[in-house]
């Protein structure tokens, strides 16, 4: 029994957390998802006490969570903001474990630049939180006590792009190719 109580405590202590970035050529965004409770830890939720955080009391806690997971998961030589336009749904104020999607965006100083990832979300809350990040080019990272950062993260254009690129690159080449020998002729 007390070994059974011990793990639900430690469970409890140790959030885990995840997110996504993307890098859409002016800035990065980061898709994070957390657990219900660790988000009621950081703000009240449920502000009309009827049982459920609808998508009002969403919009009303957003910016200070936006806020605290700006600071606590830093692009270095970005600026971060919380996409209001993607409010979660209603959901129980009881229900824990719930996943809720945040969404925020990174905008660098000067894109292409390597930068740093810094990331100790949730540390204030003793034991040893994890943060799981999917970096662009799909390498995962994991944060923990042990490894608060990650360095020489380099946003670049997504490889869906590149292929296009080329083709339109190498057609302006051919066609300034074909322009010079009928100006010469």
């Amino acid at each position: 029994m007390t070994a059974a109580l011990l793990a639900l405590l430690a469970a409890h202590e140790s959030s885990v957390s995840s997110s996504r970035l993307e890098f859409d050529g002016a800035e990065i965004r980061a898709t994070f998802t957390f657990a219900l409770e660790d988000l009621a830890g950081l703000a009240r939720l449920d502000l009309n006490r009827d049982g459920t955080v609808d998508p009002d009391e969403w919009r009303r806690v957003l910016p200070g969570i936006f806020a605290y997971v700006g600071e606590k998961f830093r692009i270095e030589h970005c600026a971060s903001e919380g996409d209001l336009g993607q409010v979660p749904p209603a959901v129980g104020a009881g229900e824990g474990r719930t996943p809720v999607t945040l969404a925020l965006r990174y905008r660098p100083a000067r894109p292409g630049q390597a930068t740093t990832i810094r990331c100790d979300l949730f540390s204030e809350h003793g034991g040893n939180p994890r943060h799981v990040a999917e970096l662009p080019g799909g390498r995962m990272v994991v944060f923990d006590k042990d490894r608060l950062q990650v360095d020489g993260l380099t946003a670049s254009p997504p490889r869906q792009y590149l292929l296009p690129l080329g083709v339109a690159a190498l057609a302006l080449t051919v066609a300034a190719a074909l322009l010079r020998a009928l100006l010469q002729s």
